[in-house]
């Protein structure tokens, strides 16, 4: 008789392989198929809510308040068009408003957020709580007359100067518009 494995425990063993192989590949692409399917869930959803967010810029005036060091007041006037409330915030956390501005050329003046600690635009009414959904706001900013984001140079932005604005609003969505440098008479 001759020593070592038969032909009949050789495929039994095989089979075994073969079946725990399989187990093992079947179990880690259910873990990986698991992993793409909550990456892509999470996506779809920060898309669709980014779809559905919508900022109408209105109306805006800026109004000089004296020399060219004193604080600017701009009116802004914004509504939600879109499906879902979106955060308008003043504080130092996020989630925080942030403004550019460009100047009638549309040459990038300034980038600040709307917090109580930069100091460069100060949210005095409407940035406390969120935007509902339909709702019509009107929001006073001040902007500091000793700024890069400053427009109370009458040098640099004589009166009816047309100044370019986009406004992200916490990552959720933007709103762009114009508004003119204006002296407070």
């Amino acid at each position: 008789m001759r020593k070592g494995l038969t032909p009949v425990i050789a495929m039994i063993l095989l089979l075994m392989m073969t079946v725990a192989a399989a187990g093992a590949s079947f179990y880690w692409l259910l873990g990986l198929q698991g992993e793409l399917q909550g990456g892509t869930q999470q996506f779809q959803e920060q898309t669709f809510e980014r779809m559905t967010s919508d900022v109408q810029w209105m109306s805006a005036t800026f109004e000089r308040n004296g020399t060219s060091d004193d604080n600017g007041t701009l009116m802004l006037t914004i509504m939600n068009t879109g499906t879902t409330k979106i955060p308008i915030n003043n504080g130092s956390t996020s989630p925080k408003v942030q403004w550019t501005l460009y100047d009638s050329e549309q040459d990038f003046i300034c980038t600040a957020d709307w917090s109580l600690t930069n100091n460069v635009v100060i949210c005095n009414s409407g940035c406390t709580s969120e935007l509902a959904l339909k709702e019509v706001r009107t929001i006073n900013l001040t902007v500091d007359g000793n700024d890069t984001c400053s427009l109370n140079s009458t040098t640099l932005y004589p009166d009816d100067t047309l100044i370019y604005t986009d406004i992200s609003f916490s990552g959720k969505t933007t709103a762009s518009g114009t508004f003119r440098v204006d002296t407070d008479d």
